[in-house]
């Protein structure tokens, strides 16, 4: 009987000591995997808080910490993390919905580990159409009717609270000081802040970190400047013909001496080769380009690819794109109000007129004559400058010979036709060069015409000084030709008129 007494001892204390170890292994496994457990569903280390939901200014979408709140969760394939205020970071494990309300249904809410809030993002929420009022102690989502949708209030499971405590949202908090003191410097750019911070040089101007990706809306409005416009470093097109720039300049500040206010300037951009015609009224353009563009299929046995204009009237019609599509041209257009975009033809407009200006200015002639001035400044330019990068002049790339200029003179004394019984010669200017032929362009001073000739005599030593010819005024000389010399991209009507005026009649004799 004590034998079994004994046995029953022993076997007591085993099975005592069985079950002491089994409670130590159970309580030393609460400890270890309560931890990873609590990471991996989610819940954070602030106890009850799964129920807390900030409505947050600064929060850049939503983002909750909690699984049970998603009517739908999918996970994420790649390795995303949300940093907090306190520089630690959360790895976003899925993006699903969540309902708040009937009428309010949070889209792509981020699911990020460790975060021990709800945080509703504001810009998210306006985002969808709604309107977020705060008012002390509550905050209220409403529709575009003023209906109520979602009311957050300090008490209750969906509850607005303040945030305190180490978790944070990062956008509302490190660079909520670099935000202040742009703010209180006058919108001061956010490099040269963060620099002035570092080198100590302002009293009270605490230590600034640089953030990344920083956009101030009211610096951007008052700020906002033209994008910059990188020079072309190569020629773009690969033979003459391929690509015509085209632009009008005007109205001029009178009429020409043949009754014209405008000029269009039609520029290659292989060559840099120009063409210049001038136009009583801005819609002309389309006939002189259809008549240019036609000639030149028949000259040259490279096929023209496209023309490039601004957004005027005069190019952006219903003419030009029924043409351009006949031929199979491609017409680009530069944007509104970019001349840089245009700037092949723009700089050619500055170059001409300012040659014209000069001529004009250097023997005090008349304005009227100032479509002469250009005719000949376009005439002297495709013969002179040189087409950067290959080194030839425009002529020269466009005809495939060198120019000659053993021709070009600048004033003419005599001018006429021989006759038996009258004067061998009449007395006049020369203004320019014939388009079509090869005579020079002469103003006879006794009749008040214009005439093509090639029998002249030149006289250079001495400008002219017949009263027959009548100088321009001391108010005129050095003002503008036209009325806009800047080429500002015109997107005005086509056709627009100056004031009519008196010109007189052009007369050719060859």
């Amino acid at each position: 009987m004590d034998l079994v007494t004994e046995a029953l001892r022993e076997l007591s204390r085993v099975h005592a000591l069985e079950v002491m170890v089994t409670l130590i292994v159970v309580m030393i496994s609460l400890i270890v995997l309560t931890p990873l457990l609590s990471r991996w569903l989610g819940t954070g280390t602030d106890r009850g808080m799964e129920n807390v939901w900030i409505m947050d200014s600064g929060c850049s979408r939503h983002m909750i910490g909690h699984r049970k709140w998603f009517s739908s969760l999918n996970p994420v394939s790649t390795k995303e993390y949300i940093t907090f205020g306190d520089n630690g970071q959360g790895k976003v494990l899925g993006v699903g919905s969540v309902s708040l309300s009937d009428k309010l249904s949070l889209r792509e809410v981020a699911f990020v580990r460790n975060l021990g809030f709800n945080l509703v993002s504001v810009s998210e929420v306006l985002d969808e159409g709604f309107e977020v009022r705060f008012k002390k102690g509550a905050c209220r989502v409403l529709d575009a009717e003023e209906n109520l949708v979602c009311s957050l209030l300090p008490l209750g499971q969906v509850d607005l609270t303040s945030v305190s405590g180490p978790t944070r949202c990062l956008v509302a908090s490190p660079s909520a000081d670099i935000w202040k003191w742009h703010r209180r410097l006058g919108h001061l750019s956010f490099d040269l802040l963060v620099r002035l911070s570092s080198m100590g040089l302002i009293r009270g101007l605490p230590k600034l970190k640089a953030e990344k990706d920083l956009v101030c809306h009211p610096c951007r409005h008052g700020k906002m400047v033209a994008a910059s416009h990188t020079p072309v470093s190569q020629v773009m097109t690969s033979y003459p013909g391929e690509l015509l720039h085209m632009d009008t300049v005007g109205p001029a500040q009178v009429a020409s001496v043949s009754g014209k206010w405008y000029v269009l300037v039609v520029v290659d951009d292989f060559s840099r080769f120009s063409w210049v015609f001038f136009m009583e009224f801005k819609d002309e353009a389309f006939g002189f380009v259809q008549d240019l563009v036609l000639r030149l299929r028949n000259e040259s046995h490279n096929a023209m690819r496209a023309i490039r204009s601004d957004n005027g009237g005069e190019f952006r019609n219903s003419r030009f794109e029924n043409h351009c599509r006949d031929l199979g041209l491609e017409h680009q257009f530069s944007s509104p109000y970019t001349p840089p975009q245009n700037g092949v033809v723009e700089c050619k407009n500055r170059t001409l007129v300012e040659m014209a200006r000069m001529k004009l200015d250097e023997h005090r002639t008349p304005r009227r004559f100032w479509a002469e001035a250009v005719n000949t400044a376009c005439y002297i330019a495709n013969r002179i400058l040189l087409r950067a990068f290959l080194g030839k002049t425009s002529y020269e790339l466009w005809f495939g010979r060198q120019p000659s200029v053993k021709h070009l003179c600048f004033v003419l004394k005599k001018a006429g036709h021989l006759d038996k019984f009258e004067s061998h010669c009449l007395d006049g200017i020369f203004i320019g060069y014939a388009s079509i032929s090869r005579a020079f362009r002469v103003w006879i001073l006794e009749a008040k015409q214009v005439v093509e000739t090639c029998e002249v005599s030149f006289d250079e030593t001495m400008p002219c000084t017949t009263p027959a010819f009548e100088l321009s005024s001391d108010d005129e000389e050095g003002t503008p030709i036209f009325e806009d010399e800047e080429g500002a991209d015109d997107v005005g009507d086509a056709g627009a008129t100056a004031p009519a005026a008196s010109s007189c009649p052009l007369c050719y004799e060859l």
